[in-house]
C-alpha cells in the first residue's frame, strides 16, 4: 500500500519534470488508490478526513494542471494570475465543503428515512455539479 503512494508520487514528480500531461491522472488515481486502500486496512470505513484529502487531490491536480498548462512560459497579467489563483482556492474550497456535506450525509444513521436518502442524493448530484461548473469556469 505504501510503495502505491510512493509509486503514484514519483509519477507525478515525472509528470511534472518531464511535461507528460497525459499521465497526470494515473499519478493522481495511484494517490487516491493508496488512500482508500488505507482505508480498507484500517479499523474505519468513514473517515472522517476523507474531505481533506479529497481537497489535497483536488488541489495537487489543479495546481499540477496550471503548472503544466504555462510550460511555454508566457508572461501573463498579474491581474489574471490572480483570478486564476482565486478560481482554484474557491474550486478547493467549494470542494471541500462538498465532501464534507457527503460525509455527514453518509455518517448519518441508516434508519434515517427517506429525507435523509434525498437529501443525500441531491447532495451528491449538487457537489458533482458544482465542482464540473466550477472546473469549466476555471479554465
Amino acid at each position: 500500500m505504501l510503495s502505491l503512494g510512493i509509486i503514484g508520487a514519483l509519477l507525478l514528480a515525472f509528470v511534472l519534470v518531464r511535461g507528460m500531461e497525459e499521465l497526470l491522472g494515473s499519478a493522481v488515481l495511484l494517490l487516491a488508490a493508496c488512500y482508500v486502500l488505507g482505508l480498507f486496512v484500517g479499523r474505519h470505513s468513514l473517515d472522517e478526513a476523507a474531505p481533506l484529502v479529497a481537497a489535497g487531490l483536488l488541489a495537487c491536480t489543479e495546481l499540477a494542471t496550471w503548472s503544466l498548462e504555462d510550460r511555454p512560459h508566457v508572461h501573463a497579467d498579474r491581474g489574471l494570475t490572480a483570478r486564476r489563483a482565486g478560481a482554484v482556492a474557491l474550486l478547493v474550497f467549494c470542494g471541500l465543503v462538498a465532501a464534507t456535506l457527503v460525509l455527514v450525509v453518509a455518517a448519518a444513521p441508516v434508519g434515517g428515512g427517506l429525507a435523509w436518502t434525498l437529501l443525500g442524493a441531491a447532495a451528491a448530484v449538487g457537489a458533482v455539479a458544482l465542482i464540473g461548473r466550477l472546473t469549466t469556469s476555471a479554465r
